[in-house]
């Protein structure tokens, strides 16, 4: 007998973790007034931008500086990088000589490509479609040095400036579990960033339907069984790297009737009983639904989302693990009417109630007693960092 059951979402986040420290490249000028870079990045994981990325970028990173008591632009948008040694793409820039130079203010940025300064210190950013796309921005300042350094050098310690999202998962002892797509939908991806305080001027004015994490069709480094620990999610093409905001500003509440445009996480799934291979995430066989035989020869799947109230910070880094056929789990709604195929496409087979005998009607509350859930964890890029709690 196959048991009726589906998965909803409960989100907690446990855990921020400080990074180690920073990783430092010095340049020593040899005449003394040309204007060097002593550069630093927080260590990170491999994917993501550090200092050795930032070597081995032939394109090198962009500097901005004003100078003098009118803050006149000074260095326009020049490229430093490494090819053996830390140096300018161009000519040389020397310290200024005379004392109404000074103060000098710096202002840097990474990759390039992404990036333009000008006297406003202000850039408009819009996050990429897709993981392929999407970069880790770094950024940094230096302001109001009052004399050149002995060394003629200037630190310049790069922060990242977005947040980084990533994915997990934890199964039942006895469950397998295929996940065939997860995305967040509906966040914000554009955004002011200010090089002067180093932080993002506004909210998002601008908003994206949806970022994918992974999609369909489910590939076999996404079929998880019984993995009662936290297993990384396979098959996207990276972290995402998405803007900071505050979502508790525009997310979905599972009392809110209509998900309409708030933001909400969304996983496509499906469980079955590792041993007998019957389905413990409810009805998700073709089997269960006569009327509807020869119509869809696969398994089927369902598509339950939860609400993300979560303060993403800039420069944290979060990782959701998702819990199901798990103990650990309660809340959260359907968010699909229909099953969705193993191709990741819309079966026009309705979801049933088992308890009323009739199709759900999103967002539906799921089922009682069978559940999927988030533990959500936060790792800081720099050194500092809070603790959430989302229920």
């Amino acid at each position: 007998m196959k048991t009726n059951i589906f998965m909803g979402l409960t989100v907690t986040a446990l855990t921020l973790a400080s990074c180690s420290k920073d990783e430092i490249s010095s340049v020593n000028n040899l005449d003394g007034k040309a204007i060097g870079f002593e550069i630093s990045t927080g260590k990170t994981r491999a994917g993501v931008s550090n200092l050795d990325v930032l070597q081995h970028d032939a394109e090198g990173f962009g500097v901005f500086a004003t100078n003098g008591a009118s803050k006149n632009v000074f260095i326009d948008n020049e490229v430093y990088r490494y090819d053996g040694a830390w140096r300018w793409a161009a000519d040389k820039v020397m310290w200024p000589a005379e004392e109404d130079g000074y103060p000098v203010n710096f202002y840097a940025y990474y990759p390039l490509k992404n990036i333009t300064l000008n006297e406003h210190l202000t850039t408009h950013y819009t996050v990429a479609d897709t993981p392929e796309e999407q970069v880790d921005l770094l950024a940094t300042n230096q302001t109001d040095v009052m004399v050149k350094p002995v060394s003629g050098d200037v630190s310049l310690a790069f922060k990242h400036i977005l947040s980084k999202i990533d994915f997990k998962v934890v199964t039942g002892a006895f469950a397998t579990v295929e996940v065939q797509s997860i995305a967040i939908k509906n966040v914000g991806n554009t955004g002011v960033f200010n090089f002067a305080r180093l932080d993002w001027s506004t909210q998002p004015v601008e908003w994206s339907s949806q970022y994918n994490y992974m999609e369909a069709p489910v590939k076999t480094a996404n079929i998880f069984a019984g993995e009662t620990t936290p297993k990384d999610v396979t098959g996207s093409s990276g972290s995402l790297m998405l803007m900071p905001q505050d979502l508790s500003l525009r997310g979905w509440d599972k009392a809110i009737e209509t998900i309409g445009t708030l933001s909400y996480i969304e996983v496509v799934y499906r469980a079955y009983d590792s041993q007998t291979g019957e389905d413990i995430v409810g009805f998700t066989n073709v089997d269960d639904y006569p009327d509807y035989e020869g119509e869809v020869s696969g398994p089927l799947f369902v598509k339950v989302g939860y609400p993300l109230p979560t303060l993403w910070l800039m420069g944290k880094a979060f990782t959701y693990t998702i819990f199901i056929a798990d103990g650990n789990s309660s809340g959260g709604n359907l968010v699909e009417e229909n099953f969705i195929d193993e191709n990741g496409d819309d079966t026009d087979i309705p979801v049933i109630n088992p308890e009323t005998g009739e199709p759900v009607e999103p967002p539906a509350p799921v089922f009682p007693g069978n559940t999927i859930g988030f533990m959500v964890s936060v790792e800081g890029w720099d050194e500092t960092g809070n603790i959430h709690h989302l229920q």
